[in-house]
């Protein structure tokens, strides 16, 4: 949803943690790496100019990065582990050390799940139109982040 506010490397190390998180649960599927093929063509990079990090590094180079960045990144890969429905413990201990890692409090990252949570709910019961559910979801994102 926001993740065209990184620069060229923060998309880089994005796409990085993204796959150390697709890789958590040590099972690769098809559907992670459309979903990563995705995100690559977003971010207008293509697998020859990324660069491959470590876990480490990539944290590491994000800790000059704005608090926002930081939100949008954690956001973004919160979303992608709950997107599936299933939540491994292999990708909750990732997420919580980059969370750790990253200085985002636990209040924030349970306004991150509270988020996804009640965009559930308005995908699910909501009546409204589609436009209105994503002005909806967006504003209150935006509000998050």
């Amino acid at each position: 949803m926001f993740i065209n506010e990184f620069n060229k490397r923060e998309s880089i190390i994005f796409i990085n943690l993204v796959q150390a998180l697709a890789n958590a649960d040590e099972v690769f599927a098809h559907s992670e790496q459309i979903l990563i093929d995705d995100y690559i063509k977003e971010l207008s990079l293509n697998n020859e100019t990324i660069e491959k990090l470590t876990y480490e590094s990539a944290i590491e180079e994000l800790s000059s990065s704005t608090d926002r960045i930081k939100n949008i990144l954690y956001f973004e890969l919160l979303g992608l582990a709950l997107a599936d429905g299933s939540y491994d413990e292999k990708e909750i201990k990732l997420l919580d050390n980059i969370a750790y890692k990253l200085n985002i409090d636990n209040a924030k990252q349970q306004d991150f799940i509270n988020y996804f949570k009640m965009t559930k709910n308005v995908n699910d019961f909501i009546t409204m139109n589609p436009e209105c559910k994503i002005k909806l979801l967006k504003e209150t994102a935006m509000d998050l982040i």
